[in-house]
């Protein structure tokens, strides 16, 4: 319970900290929360078709850790009857913040690493964004890295052809004083070619806010793809007036835009 109360008290602090300091806190850490992430990093388990348990480590949670480990997400592997740490593969880029990873049915690993931005200084249009990546790991060897075109990438899912499905996200203007707001938001598919992969689809999905993907298979379809998208604004109460979409798009990659207000 303890652990859980910690674990929501890092998830809404942004929002808590952006009321009472009117606006003050820098907008990509609000900006990553909006993605689902929690700014200070995390820990996720996956399970692969073997049992296999994959852990990923985000840096912030292990600074006590030196070595060529230190401010680096690791993922691990570990044998799902003795918990035995099978092989350890650690990121290159430091500071980044790690999804939750998801397994093909080969066995391939895949994640998105982040930008993160902790509470400090508020970003000015100088100050470069690194562009968030999707990886994919198999054996504890990088297979491939896919880079983003926006800093912001949420978790990624597969279809049940083991299509991987990512959201991102762009925020600006970053500049103070002023308001500011997700300027890009995308879908988008990709095919894991074993070397490389191939983009199979990339969706405007507009300036908003969006949600991770989410898949469901149909009868008669063989999936379905949910993402929701919160209008922006300034502060807190981003997108207030401009109510929910919820984009629903199908194997053929068409798109239904469905407003909720």
């Amino acid at each position: 319970m303890r652990l859980v109360a910690r674990q929501s008290a890092f998830r809404f602090l942004p929002m808590l900290l952006m009321g009472i300091l009117g606006g003050m806190l820098p907008q990509a850490a609000l900006a990553q929360e909006m993605m689902g992430r929690p700014v200070m990093g995390k820990e996720t388990v996956a399970t692969g078709p073997d049992g296999r348990i994959y852990v990923v480590a985000s840096p912030a949670q292990h600074q006590q850790w030196m070595g060529p480990a230190f401010g680096r997400t690791v993922l691990f592997a570990l044998d799902p009857t003795t918990f035995r740490v099978l092989w350890r593969y650690v990121l290159e880029d430091e500071d980044l913040v790690a999804s939750r990873p998801v397994v093909g049915a080969d066995g391939t690993v895949y994640l998105t690493m982040s930008e993160t931005m902790e509470f400090g200084p508020p970003l000015d249009s100088q100050m470069a964004l690194r562009n968030a990546r999707l990886l994919a790991v198999r054996g504890g060897t990088l297979k491939w890295a896919y880079e983003f075109d926006a800093p912001f990438a949420s978790d990624p899912v597969l279809s049940s052809e083991g299509l991987i499905f990512v959201t991102t996200s762009a925020v600006g203007p970053v500049g103070m004083p002023g308001p500011w707001m997700f300027a890009r938001s995308s879908f988008l598919a990709l095919e894991d070619r074993e070397t490389s992969p191939v983009v199979r689809a990339r969706l405007d999905l507009g300036s908003l806010a969006v949600s991770a993907p989410v898949v469901h298979s149909r009868p008669m379809r063989s999936w379905v793809v949910y993402v929701t998208g919160e209008g922006t604004g300034r502060g807190p109460g981003m997108g207030m007036g401009q109510g929910t979409v919820l984009f629903i798009i199908g194997p053929d990659f068409s798109v239904t835009r469905v407003s909720l207000r």
